[in-house]
């Protein structure tokens, strides 16, 4: 009786071995995949932080901010006259129904102080999408000059699954061009990108803007057509209260000139 015993013991503690080799197997990809996350949220200092003046990429030479309400009342006058921004994009909505409470006066601002300006809506995956587009067209009248329209997407859907989450996207991005006449420029984070993006011919016609917090290595490995990247979120700007992201343009000003609306 012993001796099936240690027998059934042993092959106990080999299945078991086995469960705990791809547990671990399992959790070290997910380790990788995630990776860029994972540092963020455990060390906080992983995102660059720095001044705008300062904070620089090495091959590129075209820099520029996103803003939105969250960024309260920012001081235009010291923005423009202190800082080089040679583009700036601008929440104009979020859903539905929510307006940015400061897009018209940033909008108007941006336009003042001369600084190519962009307007941008985030997408909210649990709301009908042909009300999100007709209220982004209501709220943001593009002018010759401006850059395109600009779509952030970056949760997933609690009422439909990816493929229908896609397909409003589409739909989305598919009103608002024809409504512009000019492709819009896709935003997104890198791996919400790889997920769901890299391998669907239907979204490659849009221009890439991709969150990818990593000043040692570019986006190229993601996707090397991306037109814009967000490379930090803790930019110090003068005349802007708490930290900013920051974008680097893939051109030099002559091609950032060529994105424009015509």
């Amino acid at each position: 009786m012993a001796k099936r015993r240690s027998k059934k013991q042993k092959k106990i503690r080999k299945r078991w071995n086995i469960f705990i080799f791809f547990v671990v197997l399992i959790f070290g990809f997910l380790i990788y995949w995630n990776f860029q996350e994972i540092t963020s949220f455990f060390f906080p200092n992983h995102h660059v932080k720095g001044d705008f003046s300062k904070l620089k990429i090495e091959n590129y030479n075209v820099y520029g901010i996103d803003v939105s309400q969250y960024q309260d009342n920012i001081d235009w006058k010291v923005l423009s006259s202190e800082e080089k921004l040679d583009f700036i994009i601008i929440r104009a909505s979020a859903g539905k129904n929510h307006k940015d409470i400061k897009f018209n006066y940033n909008w108007k601002s941006a336009k003042e102080n001369q600084i190519l300006r962009g307007a941008y809506h985030y997408y909210r995956p649990n709301e009908n999408s042909t009300e999100q587009a007709n209220f982004f067209i209501k709220n943001v009248v593009l002018e010759r000059g401006d850059l395109p329209p600009i779509l952030d997407i970056e949760k997933y859907s609690k009422v439909q699954n990816l493929p229908k989450l896609k397909l409003g996207l589409l739909n989305w991005l598919k009103i608002v061009e024809e409504h512009y006449g000019v492709s819009p420029i896709l935003y997104t984070y890198h791996n919400y990108y790889l997920n769901t993006f890299i391998h669907d011919k239907r979204f490659e016609k849009y221009p890439l803007w991709i969150a990818w917090y990593n000043t040692k290595k570019n986006p190229d490995n993601i996707n090397e057509d991306w037109v814009f990247w967000q490379f930090t979120d803790k930019a110090e700007i003068k005349g802007i209260k708490g930290n900013v992201d920051m974008n680097v343009f893939n051109g030099n000003l002559k091609d950032l000139d060529g994105l424009r609306i015509r």
